[in-house]
């Protein structure tokens, strides 16, 4: 009795989908402004004229009739009459003129699906009553969306954890050992990875490299020019260091930061003078290389330390000193919920509509026609690609199967499908320890929901008792470490 006291207790305060309700309202409130605020401004080649973007509100959920009106709807109205259940977005800009701020404009841009039971849903605070009479079952939760009459659910997306390096060992290949890492920053989203060859030589991949790249060359490329700080970032144990002679040797001709960065530009843009290749590679470094880091050249030596880091881990496995990382370990694994994968799709439907109204505007001032922003932008062109996604399945990033159409067979059902969890993982191939069942996932997942047949252990269940953290801003723990002393190099 004490157990099942417990159980209902926890239900009470935390409920069955609050992990979903609660994503998408941080999406709403912090997330779409992030976007926002990340272009900053639009530029079109336009005599000095400059549009920025301020803020971004959600209206409440509405529909517009036939004969022009707009008025609240409900969602159940929207599924008898197979419509979608969404709320207007509002973008407020400031045109500059010729360096003066012009009056603010403030114009619809689309519309948003909107969760049930989110904050900005219209049963969000009704009583059992009010909702019984608005016809929605007042023991539902929410936690899914209403697209063209169709209920359809977000599933909890299982991916690697970005920004974390990730030891392996290969069999086959010229390869042995590597180190790879998904760096990540806003949208920008970039593999990098350390590895060793059969020779001994160290080398790094990164885009748009379509070939490996000396790992002392980009190491002097990013400001590291001197071999005895190269050698000193990566370790100061003899028998790590001694595995560095040929990369050194294959790094020979590139002594000083201009050959290194020539080096690279040489690869990537052909038939270019050298400034033009320096200046290649430099952007190339600071867009593709680690942007978690940071995106500015002062993040150079930042980043030559983090490769000198993710070598020294690469060194030490081949020599047996280190194990490699267990990617089935869920300490390794982090949890895509709604917020944010509305946010990567609102990132890339929002930038694809500034693309195409800086083309409307260019094009009106072109033709020397009379041009208004309200009138560029066209506000079904995010809402269509918004809800086609959803409608579909199809997301970005060529991902499929990330909206469902929520399964409504029974009560049970309908709430497991709100706490499934789907990997990524092709199902058509073996995978059999990502399929296994792991010791991290007691108490985090089922160790008896999940399908049979090709899905078997890729598509999983929360457990009853499981509460999902979230992401926290590591600028303080940043800030912290630096007051007490501690850089790049370690204690100051």
């Amino acid at each position: 009795m004490k157990y099942e006291a417990l159980l209902k207790t926890f239900i009470q305060e935390n409920g069955l989908v609050n992990h979903q309700i609660s994503s998408f309202n941080d999406f709403i409130e912090s997330g779409l402004q992030k976007v926002i605020t990340e272009i900053g401004t639009i530029n079109p080649e336009i005599e000095d004229l400059e549009i920025r973007l301020e803020k971004i509100s959600v209206g409440v959920p509405c529909v517009k009739e036939a004969n022009g009106t707009i008025r609240k709807i409900f969602p159940n109205e929207a599924r008898l009459r197979d419509l979608t259940y969404s709320a207007p977005l509002l973008l407020l800009m400031t045109p500059i003129k010729n360096g003066t701020e012009l009056e603010q404009i403030e114009t619809p841009i689309g519309t948003l699906p909107i969760m049930l039971r989110s904050s900005k849903c219209l049963l969000n605070g009704l009583t059992a009553e009010e909702g019984i009479k608005a016809g929605e079952d007042p023991e539902d939760p929410g936690g899914y969306f209403i697209v063209n009459g169709t209920e359809r659910v977000l599933v909890l997306v299982e991916d690697l954890a970005a920004n974390r390096m990730n030891l392996d060992k290969r069999t086959l290949g010229t390869t042995t050992e590597s180190v790879r890492i998904f760096s990540e920053k806003n949208w920008y989203r970039r593999r990098n990875s350390v590895e060793r060859r059969k020779d001994g030589a160290l080398i790094t991949n990164m885009p748009p490299f379509s070939k490996p790249l000396d790992l002392i060359t980009l190491m002097r490329a990013l400001g590291m020019d001197n071999d005895e700080l190269i050698v000193n970032s990566i370790s100061k144990d003899p028998q790590v260091t001694g595995e560095l002679y040929v990369s050194f040797e294959e790094a020979a001709e590139t002594v000083s930061k201009k050959d290194a960065l020539d080096a690279l530009g040489k690869k990537i843009a052909f038939g270019q003078g050298r400034p033009e290749r320096i200046s290649r590679a430099e952007r190339i470094l600071d867009t593709f290389l680690l942007p978690h880091m940071g995106l500015e050249p002062k993040d150079r030596m930042a980043k030559a330390h983090f490769i000198a880091k993710m070598t020294e881990r690469v060194i030490k496995l081949h020599l047996g000193l280190i194990e490699i990382d267990d990617k089935d370990h869920y300490s390794n694994k982090r949890l895509r919920l709604a917020g944010s994968l509305f946010e990567d799709l609102f990132r890339v439907a929002f930038r694809a509509m500034i693309n195409n109204t800086v083309y409307t505007l260019e094009k009106a001032y072109k033709r020397n026609r009379k041009f208004s922003i309200h009138t560029a932008i066209r506000s079904n062109f995010l809402t269509e690609r918004i809800q086609h996604a959803i409608a579909t399945g199809a997301w970005i990033g060529s991902r499929q199967g990330i909206s469902q159409h929520l399964d409504r067979m029974n009560t049970i059902s309908a709430l497991s499908h709100r706490r499934r969890v789907r990997s990524l993982l092709s199902t058509t191939q073996p995978h059999f320890e990502a399929r296994d069942l792991h010791a991290t996932h007691w108490g985090r997942l089922c160790p008896s929901e999940t399908p049979e047949g090709s899905n078997i252990g890729l598509v999983k269940n929360l457990s009853m008792l499981a509460k999902i953290s979230t992401k926290k801003d590591d600028t303080l723990v940043t800030e912290t470490l630096e007051k007490m002393g501690v850089g790049m190099e370690g204690v100051k």
